[in-house]
């Protein structure tokens, strides 16, 4: 199926004519196969040994020493395998690791993580907390918040609070949390694979728009119940300036400045430039320590922003 041509023209005004083709290019290609090693349950080199001697290829990630890369021909008998099938690996998307490594939760500390379904960085957490502290972890769909509580007792998490609510619903009485994760929900344009038409089936610029509108209401909501001084990142899978740049921007603008931005950047991973405006509309606040992750490299397409309270 092919792209629809509402996003390719949107496309060609949110990249740099330098990338332009080679993103439209990933648009055809497979996702490569990547996991990180569940260090709750095992060791990385436990995990390397087993695989190397089971006949994997296991490529490295500069910016993660928990990651690794498969060749795609070794999915089928990698999901299949026993440390899958254990929790002592998991299958996750490099581009989704991105957001918990630069929240960088640590041990001991209160985390609320806004949008937690399926699990994939909300176990992240749990791991690089050692399962010391305290995650509380809101789902709103019930069919996914089955999901999120599978994968927490998979990969052995102990240190979750698992609440089904609307983020924007809840009521946070005190400012707890010393860190918080909003992976919000998307139009998820970068996760369309032009082979899979139910990729972008739900696409649509009024779906930008509805995302949009949800996203403000969560990541205000969210960041009311962070502690002066906690960070917060906020994050999507999606090009669409509405969901990215506009919203940081809004929230700045909402919140009187009480939030200021910082470098997003993880060392390793190419980005391209936000955009400093979009149709027209020029944004007040300088975003450019946001980040934009280019789809390659066996990532797809990424936005993060990092945001601290300072007041």
């Amino acid at each position: 199926m092919p792209l629809p041509l509402v996003f390719i023209d949107r496309l060609t005004r949110i990249l740099p004519s330098s990338v332009l083709e080679q993103v439209l290019g990933s648009f055809d290609i497979p996702d490569i196969v990547s996991f990180r090693v569940n260090t709750l349950k095992t060791t990385v080199p436990v995990v390397f040994e087993r695989l190397d001697q089971d006949g994997f290829s296991l490529r490295p990630v500069p910016w993660n020493d928990a990651a690794f890369v498969l060749d795609v021909e070794d999915r089928p008998k990698f999901v299949m395998h026993p440390l899958t099938s254990e929790g002592a690996v998991y299958i996750q998307a490099l581009s989704s690791m991105i957001p918990v490594t630069v929240l960088a939760p640590r041990e001991g500390e209160v985390i609320l993580d806004a949008c937690a379904a399926p699990g994939s960085k909300t176990s992240q957490m749990a791991m690089m907390m050692n399962n010391k502290g305290r995650i509380m972890a809101i789902e709103a769909v019930k069919a996914r918040l089955y999901k999120l509580k599978s994968v927490c007792s998979l990969l052995g998490v102990m240190n979750v609070e698992i609440k089904f609510s609307d983020t924007r619903r809840i009521k946070f009485e005190e400012e707890v949390f010393d860190r918080v994760l909003v992976d919000a929900p998307c139009s998820s344009e970068g996760r369309f694979k032009s082979f899979d038409k139910k990729s972008m089936g739900y696409w649509s610029p009024h779906k930008i728009k509805e995302m949009s509108h949800k996203q403000k209401g969560i990541l205000l909501n969210a960041s009311r119940g962070l502690k002066v001084g906690g960070v917060l990142v906020y994050s999507t899978c999606t090009f669409a300036p509405e969901e990215n740049e506009e919203v940081v921007d809004w929230f700045l603008r909402k919140t009187k400045m009480t939030f200021v931005l910082e470098n997003a950047a993880v060392d390793g991973i190419t980005c391209y430039p936000c955009l400093k405006e979009w149709n027209g509309r020029a944004y007040m606040h300088d975003v450019s320590l946001c980040v934009r992750v280019l789809p390659q490299e066996g990532r797809s397409g990424f936005f993060v922003a990092k945001l601290r309270r300072v007041a």
